[in-house]
């Protein structure tokens, strides 16, 4: 790669680049890098399910703590379970012994075979008098 900084022909400074396959990629890994930035930021901060999890707002209707699993009512759609592993972010209580029935919470979860897993929960605030 050659960059030539002042060309003999004109006055002013001029910056050219005389290898084209390295100004391509160059182009093509900046937007790769676009894209995966973005990707990667909204991956909980949206409340959306992917192709990789699922999203649900809803009240805890049940806890078991010998499962350690909790059942989410939805306002509409049907209850979810899903079981709470060492992997589970939670956000807004410190760990699973804190949740309570009857909060409402943010829920992503991930479909499986034997049941759904938890990957995130986001305890909402209290609304109340």
């Amino acid at each position: 790669m050659q960059i030539i900084l002042f060309d003999q022909g004109s006055a002013s400074m001029n910056l050219r680049f005389r290898s084209k396959p390295v100004f391509v990629c160059f182009v093509i890994l900046s937007f790769c890098l676009m894209l995966s930035s973005s990707l990667s930021a909204a991956q909980y901060d949206e409340d959306v399910s992917s192709k990789d999890s699922q999203f649900v707002k809803g009240m805890i209707n049940t806890i078991s703590p010998a499962d350690r699993s909790i059942t989410i009512k939805q306002k509409k759609g049907p209850g979810i379970t899903v079981r709470i592993n060492a992997e589970t972010e939670l956000s807004g209580v410190e760990k699973f012994e804190n949740l309570q029935v009857r909060q409402m919470i943010k829920l992503w979860y991930r479909p499986e075979q034997g049941g759904n897993t938890a990957l995130k929960i986001v305890k909402l605030p209290d609304m109340g008098c």
